[in-house]
């Protein structure tokens, strides 16, 4: 409820003007998304979130089945541009994730808790690297 209370919000502030409807939806939806991973919101106007966002969208924009099939195109300056896109917004990501995954367990651990949070995010940090095409 939060997340519709924050959108709503946003909207009265805006006072009829046009905005872009597309990233407050985006961040609100990101945001219930960190939400149930993480067990806490980000501010929307975290500069950190917001990356997270551009990241994302440029990953799946950089996203190349074409490479997936045919690995040797690399070479060619238009897919090697394409991959360093698509690499650097991965790493960026799962930076994200580690740096929030730590902070989620410390504090699961200093509280002794074994919730449904902790759990997903002990989750995720066993298996974070298996989904990763970035190298560490």
């Amino acid at each position: 409820m939060t997340e519709v209370e924050e959108m709503i919000n946003k909207v009265r502030e805006e006072q009829g003007r046009p905005f872009d409807a597309r990233q407050l939806t985006t961040s609100c939806v990101a945001n219930v998304i960190m939400s149930m991973l993480f067990g806490r919101r980000f501010d929307l106007r975290d500069s950190a979130f917001q990356q997270l966002i551009y990241d994302a969208y440029s990953w799946m924009k950089n996203f190349s089945p074409v490479l997936q099939i045919f690995p040797i195109l690399r070479v060619f300056p238009y897919f090697k541009n394409t991959l360093a896109r698509f690499l650097t917004a991965e790493k960026n990501i799962l930076t994200f994730v580690n740096n929030n995954i730590a902070t989620c367990t410390e504090v699961c651990v200093s509280n002794n808790l074994s919730d449904e949070v902790c759990n997903s995010i002990r989750f995720i940090k066993q298996n974070i690297k298996t989904y990763s095409c970035v190298q560490n």
